[in-house]
């Protein structure tokens, strides 16, 4: 099992600083949510810890392809430096019982499915009910 500080080196080796402002925005609720708070809420819960989630059952893939892209060096780089042994964060929304959304880990989930051939993914699977109370306004800072 690695331990958070193995985590945070994976994620492009952020420093402290950079790593405690990676937020996350919901429409739904119109808060922002720092991922950081999200993990390390979903740690106490090892109950939301799905080993092998189904790739197909996120929005991750359609989510990368609209956002980056495999002819950019910068892009492609980061997604094959993704530690796919971490989990993900998936949120599952009201309203969108078909796929969970992917708060943190888009870059791991291509390069499984897409570079390691996989279909399941290590992920967090969470409620938006559940992590409500962690949501900020848009114009809070940290």
């Amino acid at each position: 099992m690695k331990t958070y500080f193995q985590f945070k080196k994976t994620l492009l080796e952020m420093t402290s600083e950079e790593w405690e402002k990676q937020t996350f925005y919901n429409d739904v609720t119109d808060k922002i949510y720092y991922v950081k708070e999200v993990y390390d809420f979903a740690k106490k819960h090892p109950e939301w810890l799905v080993p092998d989630f189904p790739i197909n059952k996120t929005d991750a893939l359609k989510w990368w392809d609209k956002s980056y892209s495999m002819d950019s060096k910068h892009d492609r780089e980061r997604m094959e430096a993704a530690d796919t042994s971490m989990p993900i964060l998936g949120i599952r929304i009201p309203g969108n019982k078909d796929k969970i959304s992917v708060a943190d880990g888009m870059n791991r989930v291509k390069k499984a499915h897409d570079i390691e051939g996989k279909k399941t993914i290590p992920a967090y699977v969470i409620d938006m009910k559940d992590i409500e109370h962690l949501g900020k306004d848009k114009n809070e800072k940290k």
